[in-house]
């Protein structure tokens, strides 16, 4: 993570984790760069943004939509994202939003405000009437 976050998200995810520090503290962004420092780790103080990874809020403005349309599409395995490690923030490519296919469906949400991923959800339920 020391790569692309930056201490303190690193510090947010180690406590989402309830990893402590050696003492049995809390991890804040001064304890992890102590840390790093300490064995030699590159890394930086604050998150070096890159362009063409986003997170899923970045991924939402950047699509014009929610962060929960989404996550539906990461749902759907129509959409890839990646995290380094449970609790730090998504990341997903821009090329992947950007192509045909998510267009489309953004392009369709944002006119008509539904989210529709085509096929039969309800599987093997019941007909509520008959």
């Amino acid at each position: 993570m020391a790569v692309r976050y930056g201490d303190d998200e690193i510090a947010r995810v180690l406590t989402k984790l309830k990893r402590r520090t050696a003492t049995g503290k809390r991890w804040n962004a001064l304890r992890v760069q102590s840390v790093r420092q300490h064995h030699g780790i590159a890394g930086q103080r604050r998150s070096t943004p890159d362009p063409e990874i986003l997170t899923l809020a970045q991924a939402a403005r950047h699509g014009g939509v929610s962060d929960t349309t989404i996550r539906h599409l990461v749902d759907a395995d129509l959409l890839e994202r990646n995290q380094v490690a449970p609790w730090a923030p998504w990341e997903i490519r821009r090329s992947d939003l950007d192509a045909e296919q998510i267009r489309s469906i953004l392009a369709r949400v944002r006119e008509t405000g539904k989210l529709d991923l085509g096929g039969d959800r309800s599987g093997g339920q019941a007909p509520l009437f008959q």
